[in-house]
């Protein structure tokens, strides 16, 4: 039997906002994300090679402020721990192995 899914909310834990990002397991894709994760993992998984945040931002449609740079750094350090993404070296972040070797960015 797999081990169960692990999830924690975004957001601060509260009702109104709260996200569940999943951990990162064999035949899940950027679907199983919500929406803003599931953009962020589909701009890397594009990318030529390692993004940090302030390319990520604007193609994710956001204004490129240091706000939401640092917004969506967190949470590209969150799919890091979830198994989505690999931070190579800090602020570099890139497809994580496993996905990659399952067909990520296919």
């Amino acid at each position: 039997m797999p081990p169960p899914v692990e999830a924690e909310p975004v957001g601060g834990g509260g009702v109104v906002g709260v996200q569940t990002v999943h951990v990162w397991r064999e035949s899940m894709t950027s679907t199983d994300l919500p929406p803003v994760y599931r953009d962020i993992v589909d701009v890397i998984d594009d990318a030529p090679g390692p993004v940090q945040a302030k390319q990520v931002v604007p193609r994710i449609g956001l204004p490129a402020q240091t706000s939401k740079i640092e917004t969506t750094r967190s949470k590209m350090k969150r799919l890091v721990e979830r198994g989505w993404l690999a931070e190579i070296t800090p602020g570099q972040f890139t497809p994580s192995a496993r996905r990659a070797g399952n067909g990520a960015g296919d």
